[in-house]
């Protein structure tokens, strides 16, 4: 038998933080931002970042204030689980999408720009779900829609 519904809360997210995630600075150059999607697509980027300095991720980008530091060390405390942070990230993310101009770099798997069969896009974390992570549901439907975005580049390809 299950436990009381409060037990099953989805997402547990500290409002404050929230809070604070809508309201810091993201500051931006065109042509500097770095979005990446699952493990794979975070190693491309940090490599990428690492040999062309004048782009940033939003981790980088958050904490270049006070206020984003203190934001990132609250949301990355090891062992916290991700329905702790999940919105986020999902806001911070959707934020930085916004701010994006001119050409921005996305890394990522191969699956999600190749032309193959639907059952190929499967998220391999989620059961049934097809567009399941933050780049697929957030970032790049906001980037897409951005009309400062000038070109999206999907691991060093023209996107858009």
């Amino acid at each position: 038998m299950a436990g009381h519904p409060k037990d099953r809360i989805r997402f547990t997210t500290d409002k404050s933080l929230l809070k604070l995630a809508s309201e810091i600075s993201l500051i931006t150059s065109p042509d500097s931002i770095v979005f990446y999607a699952e493990d794979e697509g975070a190693k491309l980027a940090k490599q990428f970042v690492s040999n062309n300095s004048k782009y940033k991720r939003l981790d980088e980008i958050v904490n270049t204030t006070k206020e984003g530091r203190f934001l990132w060390s609250s949301i990355t405390v090891h062992n916290r689980p991700w329905s702790d942070f999940e919105e986020i990230w999902w806001e911070l993310s959707w934020r930085l999408a916004r701010a994006a101009k001119g050409k921005v770099h996305v890394f990522g798997p191969t699956r999600l720009i190749k032309d193959r069969p639907l059952a190929d896009y499967k998220h391999k974390f989620t059961t049934g779900a097809y567009a399941n992570t933050v780049f697929e549901k957030v970032e790049l439907p906001e980037l897409e829609q951005n009309e400062n975005v000038s070109e999206i580049f999907y691991n060093g390809q023209s996107f858009k």
